[in-house]
């Protein structure tokens, strides 16, 4: 690795990012934890030239927090995590035409809508909770929706907290990991069939997962165990997951508090978001130097020394090429590029 940086200046609280299929531009969430007004919006990157290109404004946009684009790269769709903000109200996923860079439509339904992966019918949308619904951490379902109707056609129940999911490379399985009450082993994956729509089997023991990846033969899973949301106490961990016998089979030491993570066909990519409080009662927070940890998929162990990448990197993503991984570094405002070859 040559691990040369290009960094790029975004919007407030970078928080995901989705890349087109020719890896000529990303799209980042700016999910504006501070509520400060115009913030909440999604910034397009051109990855050739290595420069921001412009920034998408919508009323539609409330904490966009994740964002997923179709394998055509037509659309992309934005989980707005802080939907409905009042009671009565439904929550929403905002699609960005991407020829013209405009929101042209509005789904509605959803509860503190999450995390979102996309087949070529379907998305499936997670609802962690927001204000004006079951409140944050108390959501408990997966919508589905239908992409050619852009509406919710099933509703799937799993179990506290759906934080984040991934589909099986065959797409027969949705795994939906279950942040719960961020208690050490309490959290949990929910094994669903796509078919029936329906939870088969429940892995528990997780510490406040945060990120899920799978390895390209889809025997295994690697979940980031981030820990409390209040940051007390801490993760440190990555779980593997034989998905074959639904158990964890190892846990993986990284860094503090284990966030994203992105996997090519040799090495797992995991992002240690590293903030802590420094003050009593939870006051003081104060972020260290973050760093990538790099795991072999052959052994499951730690490849070297973590690379240094700025303060709190949260979610991160391959480039489909595999050569650049781009990661969110939440507080900074920005978005890393590292070069891996």
């Amino acid at each position: 690795m040559n691990n040369q940086n290009i960094i790029y200046n975004v919007g407030v609280n970078p928080s995901h990012i989705a890349i087109t299929p020719n890896d000529k531009y990303a799209y980042v969430t700016n999910s504006n934890n501070y509520s400060i007004p115009g913030s909440d919006n999604v910034t397009v990157l051109n990855l050739h030239k290595g420069h921001a290109k412009l920034t998408i404004y919508d009323e539609s946009f409330v904490e966009p927090y994740r964002i997923a684009i179709d394998n055509d790269g037509r659309y992309a769709y934005v989980c707005n995590s802080g939907s409905p903000q009042s009671e009565g109200e439904l929550g929403t996923v905002s699609v960005i035409n991407i020829f013209t860079n405009t929101v042209t439509k509005i789904i509605t339904g959803f509860d503190g809508p999450g995390g979102i992966v996309l087949t070529k019918k379907f998305a499936y949308v997670t609802n962690y909770g927001a204000p004006g619904g079951k409140q944050s951490g108390n959501g408990n379902t997966v919508s589905v929706v239908n992409l050619k109707t852009k509406q919710i056609v099933d509703t799937i129940i799993v179990d506290q907290a759906p934080s984040s999911l991934i589909l099986s490379p065959c797409h027969s399985y949705l795994y939906v990991i279950n942040y719960t009450d961020g208690t050490p082993e309490k959290g949990t994956l929910n094994v669903i069939c796509t078919r029936t729509n329906t939870v088969i089997k429940t892995i528990t023991g997780f510490f406040g997962p945060f990120g899920i990846a799978i390895s390209e033969d889809g025997h295994y899973g690697y979940v980031t165990n981030f820990g409390s949301n209040n940051f007390s106490p801490y993760g440190s961990t990555v779980s593997v997951v034989d998905l074959k016998k639904f158990r964890i089979i190892k846990n993986i030491e990284t860094g503090i508090q284990p966030a994203g993570i992105a996997i090519s066909r040799n090495f797992a990519y995991v992002s240690n978001y590293n903030a802590l409080y420094a003050g009593s009662n939870y006051t003081n927070l104060t972020p260290g130097l973050g760093s990538i940890s790099v795991i072999c998929l052959e052994d499951n162990k730690i490849v070297g020394a973590a690379i240094p990448i700025g303060q709190c990197p949260s979610t991160l993503i391959l480039s489909h090429d595999e050569k650049n991984l781009y990661i969110c570094n939440y507080v900074q405002n920005t978005v890393t590029e590292l070069e891996l070859e």
